[in-house]
């Protein structure tokens, strides 16, 4: 018990004394030797515990358990040796072959050792237990402990050389360091010699203590001197020097590179300006912490010096950097310097991004830098090495910019932003179904600013969220003056940016402004585009079904713009896609565009998702989307976006669109996803012209009131059929009802009515006067109960001279 209470006193005051290097929470160190005497102190703690043990499982004669405890007990030994040796090499920082040596001796020893312990289990080589149960040191235990203790030995004595050659407080830690080691080789000797007493923990503990109190220490106080001696000196110099980097500082740099640029010009020579800084520093010091990256700039700032030379070199603050030069060569010594950088180590740096001013004399040297600055912006959200040359019309985009960002909460209390709402109509009913919120600048100063002028711009300094939630305000105002005049209210739009995520809870504060304004939240469509989704999937994921499940309907927005849409639709759960408008920007090249729209139409119904198409600007791009099922369309061919007061005022003149009554909704949107292309006629397998896959058969969607019908919805194929059999135009019905003479109802318009009064599913038979057959197949589809309407789809499926037999007959 003696032996483990020795022990366990060694332990309290190796962490007593050891406590702020053992714990310390940073990753980095003052000195990168520190990181293996941390890994001593860590292996002499292991060591500690295992030798504690065993004394206890010795004097309780637990034999297998002490066996497997002395295992642990001599590689925890093995490990503090040869940390103790890494330690030593590389604090002295000695680039010799002794040094080399040492290491790569000590790395042998050690696997040598933990071979030894494993062969322990086979053979007794290193130690053994008798019958008895008493401990025995086999020849093995001796020949590694004359090697350990010699490794110590070579540890003092290469200390001790290399303190003879060292200065100052230095020289006394080298010192120390040596006699440490040599003091811990003659407790190894002592333990030897008596191998029941705990003599190397003590060992172990003096050591630790003495290089604590006497290397440490004084390192902690050396750099806090020489910190203290560089802060002195910064002032006594007036700044003129970065104290991390020891580049000039602003004010020095400026004042000598002036005179550096006369004479340059004066010889006829052409001196550039560069602005640099890392992309990603935060980042980097987030993850690597502080002092690696205190380091980072240091080192990147030793590349500068070595290419431009230190006088041409200054730190202007955090990771900025700015370099006088000349322009011959310059673009290709940047990319050389990239290149440079890039492989500098394995740890992963941030990219540098250059502005360049080609200086010609005409503006003062503190102009210069901004427009090399200015240059320099203008890549700001590149995240690989770039450069970019300064012109005029960088300047220009960085007012602009400047401009927005100082001004936005001017605009948005003095009404400078207004919201522009462009229709969505429901292509069932050519009804206003929706309206898109779209904000606008009028600038009193600059006139109008379209979106893309500023909304990038708010997006890139993390503001638009403010934009947005403005909107938001004002959407709600403009559904309660539109309640107060009477109209229907049909649900509005709204665009999200990634950022607004990032800035605040979007989901909270939405539903907290809608409930405040007594609408329902259904009334509000939170629109996010494709982009976004993939921007963060997992978390963009969450905050799509935190909208849904609030009772915000989700749209995405630009579907079809990215490469990954499928794959995004198949795992995020929206309730509409809005399909990028390049799609109608393409409806004209080829019948490829229009194929891939059908079967997103098919595969959208099929996931019960609505649809919307943007950038209709034509008859036959709305008839085409019509028919294959896409159930809103929005466009300027049926209007651009319009301010809340021109809505107003086109109602007032009758000119209006008209909004759709809400009760109607459901009908509408059932007929309306009706793909009237999704029954194609099969092509010959050895005919792969594509222009076959439009070749549908024949369908239409009839509405059934008061005994009379209409042909709301035809495809092109129906229309052909009518003309060609019956000599009608159906478009000349698709605004009026027809009911034919009295006693001559046909089985067609019999049994339309029967189903559109009982619903189900059938084929008939319509006989014509020549004895021609047309077989139809219907079905009903919805009930309107505003207007007390049905709506069945219909297809022909085939005309021929004999009845259609079906399976039962």
């Amino acid at each position: 018990m003696l032996y483990s209470s020795a022990g366990l006193l060694a332990l309290i005051i190796h962490l007593i004394i050891n406590h702020d290097v053992l714990f310390r929470t940073s990753r980095t160190e003052l000195f990168p030797a520190h990181r293996f005497y941390r890994a001593f102190l860590v292996s002499v703690l292991c060591y500690y515990g295992a030798d504690i043990l065993w004394g206890i499982l010795y004097e309780r004669q637990l034999i297998t358990l002490t066996f497997l405890d002395t295992e642990l007990y001599f590689l925890t030994m093995g490990c503090s040796i040869l940390f103790w040796t890494r330690y030593t090499v590389e604090y002295l920082q000695e680039n010799n072959t002794f040094g080399k040596l040492l290491r790569l001796t000590g790395q042998i020893l050690f696997h040598a050792h933990n071979l030894l312990l494993a062969a322990n289990f086979v053979y007794p080589i290193l130690f053994s237990f008798d019958s008895q149960g008493v401990y025995h040191a086999e020849i093995g235990r001796y020949v590694t402990l004359v090697l350990q203790i010699l490794m110590f030995l070579m540890t003092s004595v290469y200390a001790v050389v290399i303190s003879s050659r060292s200065q100052g407080t230095r020289k006394f830690r080298h010192r120390t360091i040596g006699i440490s080691s040599a003091a811990m080789a003659g407790f190894c000797i002592a333990q030897a010699l008596h191998p029941l007493l705990p003599l190397y923990a003590i060992g172990c503990m003096l050591a630790s203590c003495v290089l604590h109190s006497f290397v440490l220490e004084n390192e902690k106080q050396d750099y806090q001197n020489s910190l203290e001696e560089k802060l002195k000196e910064s002032i006594l110099n007036g700044n003129y020097y970065d104290l991390l980097t020891g580049l000039p500082g602003m004010t020095y740099f400026l004042e000598r590179t002036e005179k550096r640029r006369a004479d340059l010009l004066k010889k006829g020579g052409r001196p550039a300006l560069l602005y640099l800084d890392l992309s990603g520093v935060k980042f980097f010091n987030h993850r690597y912490g502080f002092t690696a990256g205190d380091k980072l700039l240091q080192s990147f700032a030793g590349l500068l010096k070595q290419t431009f030379g230190e006088e041409n070199c200054s730190r202007f603050g955090s990771d900025h950097f700015v370099v006088f030069t000349e322009q011959e060569g310059l673009e290709d010594t940047l990319w050389e310097l990239f290149h440079t950088w890039k492989t500098l180590d394995t740890r992963d740096r941030p990219a540098i991004r250059a502005g360049i001013y080609l200086d010609d004399g005409s503006t003062d040297l503190s102009t210069a830098c901004d427009c090399a600055k200015t240059a320099r912006d203008s890549i700001r959200n590149t995240y690989v090495s770039d450069l970019r040359f300064y012109d005029h019309k960088m300047l220009e985009t960085a007012e602009r910019r400047q401009y927005i960002i100082s001004h936005l909460d001017q605009a948005m209390e003095e009404g400078w932003i207004q919201v522009y709402y462009q229709p969505i109509i429901r292509a069932a009913s050519g009804r206003v179904c929706d309206e898109e919120a779209l904000a606008r600048w009028i600038d009193p100063e600059r006139g109008f600013l379209s979106p893309a002028d500023f909304i990038p711009i708010l997006e890139e300094a993390n503001l638009i969220y403010k934009l947005d939630l403005h909107v938001i305000d004002l959407v709600l105002k403009k559904m309660h003056q539109l309640q107060s005049s009477g109209l229907y209210l049909v649900p509005q739009s709204v665009n999200l940016s990634r950022s607004d995520f990032d800035m605040t809870d979007m989901v909270d504060t939405i539903s907290r402004k809608m409930d405040a304004s007594g609408l329902p939240r259904h009334l509000l469509s939170i629109e996010i585009t494709e982009s976004i989704v993939g921007s963060d999937f997992e978390f963009i994921r969450r905050e799509i079904d935190r909208f849904r499940a609030a009772g915000f309907p989700v749209w995405m927005d630009d579907f079809g713009s990215g490469y990954s849409s499928l794959d995004v639709l198949s795992n995020v759960t929206v309730d509409l896609i809005k399909l990028d408008m390049r799609f109608m920007q393409q409806f004209d090249s080829t019948d490829r565009s229009r194929i891939v729209l059908t079967e997103l139409m098919k595969m959208a119904i099929g996931l019960g998702i609505d649809t919307i198409c943007e950038g209709v600007e034509r008859s036959d791009q709305m008839e085409f989307m019509r028919d294959i099922g896409c159930t809103k369309l929005q466009g300027y061919y049926y209007t651009k976006p319009l301010p809340v007061n021109q809505i107003l005022e086109r109602y007032e003149k009758g000119i209006q669109i008209g909004f759709e009554n809400p009760q109607e909704s459901a009908y509408f949107e059932a007929i309306g996803r009706i793909n009237l292309h999704d029954l194609a006629v099969i092509a010959q397998e050895d005919e792969p012209d594509l222009h076959h896959y439009f070749n549908t058969i024949p369908m239409a969607v009839i509405e059934v009131h008061d005994g009379c019908l209409r042909f709301a919805r035809t495809n092109q194929a129906y229309r052909n059929f009518m003309a060609q059999t019956f000599h009608i135009r159906t478009a000349d019905y698709t605004e009026t009802y027809s009911k034919p003479p009295e006693g001559h109802e046909t089985p067609f318009f019999r049994a339309l009515q029967k189903f559109c009064r009982e619903g189900g599913r059938s084929i008939i038979d319509e006989t014509l006067s020549d004895g021609t057959v047309i077989h139809f197949f219907m079905r009903k589809v919805a009930y309107n109960p505003v207007t007390d309407t049905s709506a069945a789809v219909v297809a022909v499926l085939a005309v021929s001279s004999e009845p259609y037999k079906t399976a039962a007959d």
